[in-house]
């Protein structure tokens, strides 16, 4: 059976040292930082990404989608792992009661589509943004209506919009999208009104072969 050795109390690394011996309390627990942000390593890696897509009419879950929608490709050579995301409802919208994220499932590529505001790694190192395996849309029309999978959050319907703020949650990881699946923003009650809706999806690409 594998053990693991590691050193109990602090240690400094050295410029340049790469053979840092594994943290441990007293308990023989192994000691991870706090230092950094949960998605910090990953994102450093080139391994996470965001779609924008800002002042859309998003609309019910139908065969006809607006919102903010991620499909990962067949032979993307990735699942996506849903990290977090951020609604707001930006004009007066006079019947829809909230936003949920709904997911689907198809190996052709969706029609009538109109790219994300924009799409790619966190990692900034250029001008633009790095392209990743899933695909980003804003409108897209695909063959069988997404499924509901939860509610992000609830609003008044004819909510003023200077009573709006962000809604922000984490997935955590907990909605996992395979080759040819893909996930979407839809609105609850009825569609968001003309150019009500902006709103912001963070996954992480993990390689599966």
């Amino acid at each position: 059976m594998a053990q693991l050795a590691g050193q109990v109390g602090p240690q400094l690394q050295q410029a340049g040292t790469t053979n840092v011996p594994v943290r441990l309390d007293s308990f023989g627990a192994m000691v991870t930082s706090g230092l950094r942000g949960n998605y910090a390593e990953l994102a450093s890696r080139g391994g996470v990404f965001s779609s924008y897509v800002a002042t859309v009419a998003t609309s019910l879950a139908a065969t006809a989608t607006i919102g903010n929608m991620i499909w990962n490709p067949p032979g993307s050579g990735v699942r996506l792992e849903l990290l977090r995301g951020v609604s707001q409802i930006v004009a007066t919208s006079a019947t829809s009661t909230g936003i949920a994220i709904a997911g689907g499932y198809q190996t052709t590529t969706p029609t009538t589509t109109t790219a994300a505001t924009s799409t790619g790694s966190t990692r900034i190192r250029a001008t633009t943004l790095t392209a990743g395996q899933a695909i980003a849309y804003s409108i897209a029309t695909v063959l069988v209506a997404p499924v509901i999978i939860r509610p992000l959050h609830h609003n008044t319907a004819a909510i003023a919009t200077t009573g709006e703020d962000s809604q922000t949650g984490d997935f955590n990881g907990e909605i996992v999208v395979e080759e040819g699946g893909f996930v979407t923003l839809v609105s609850l009650g009825a569609a968001v009104a003309a150019s009500g809706h902006t709103s912001g999806l963070i996954w992480a690409e993990v390689a599966t072969r």
